[in-house]
């Protein structure tokens, strides 16, 4: 399956492909447009963008429809009420990777993973500690996203420096947790990109900074 990241998912949708919107977070974090025109840059390593999850909260998020919505928290109890608020019904990605907030809210979001979701992912940074996915599968989670953006000093790096980062979660989850289904993400341009993941064991693969060339995406996807 293949899965177009957040936030390109709020606005492409492609056939036999999964759009996570967001990151929806408990309350607006507005200025988006401005905070996408300040930060986003094109580097000789790849996208750098810090947008800091500006969206418009998760209470507009619920007034439309979603393949999943993705959410993160900014403070410690958010997690508790994004967990009351969003209907068992719909399925989540619980953002743990941004580099652009203060992720030391981390306990509240297990809640998410005793769920019955069809889909309740944990999407990691890809410069997390093996340690810390063994919390996460701990905790309940048999799905797990690696990775996100790469923190640099501008923002998070999105592109092909991220392939060696999720093959080296990707190594680590399938030798001790091979039940866990991994979303393999990160630079995937092409067709040898998924089947580099596939060969380590990836199990489904998210389209991130190629959506920037939308062309590119029906001929990573098709079989």
């Amino acid at each position: 399956m293949f899965f177009i990241a957040a936030p390109f998912g709020n606005y492409l949708k492609y056939k036999n492909t999964i759009s996570v919107s967001g990151t929806w977070t408990l309350k607006p974090r507005p200025g988006r447009f401005m905070q996408l025109l300040k930060t986003l840059r094109y580097t000789k390593k790849g996208w750098v963008n810090k947008l800091g999850l500006r969206n418009k909260g998760i209470d507009f998020a619920l007034k439309h429809k979603h393949d999943i919505l993705s959410i993160s928290a900014i403070d410690y109890e958010d997690w508790r009420d994004l967990h009351k608020k969003i209907p068992k019904d719909i399925d989540v990605e619980v953002n743990l990777g941004c580099p652009n907030v203060q992720l030391n809210i981390w306990p509240g979001f297990a809640s998410f993973a005793r769920d019955r979701r069809k889909w309740s992912i944990a999407k990691v940074s890809p410069v997390l500690k093996e340690t810390w996915i063994d919390f996460i599968v701990e905790a309940g989670f048999r799905q797990i996203h690696a990775s996100n953006t790469i923190p640099v000093d501008r923002g998070g790096l999105s592109g092909k420096e991220i392939i060696p980062h999720t093959i080296r979660l990707l190594k680590y989850i399938k030798k001790h947790y091979p039940d866990v289904e991994v979303i393999a993400g990160g630079g995937i341009t092409s067709k040898e990109d998924v089947d580099r993941y596939k060969d380590h064991g990836a199990d489904h693969f998210s389209l991130g900074s190629v959506c920037f060339t939308p062309w590119k995406i029906k001929n990573i996807i098709k079989n």
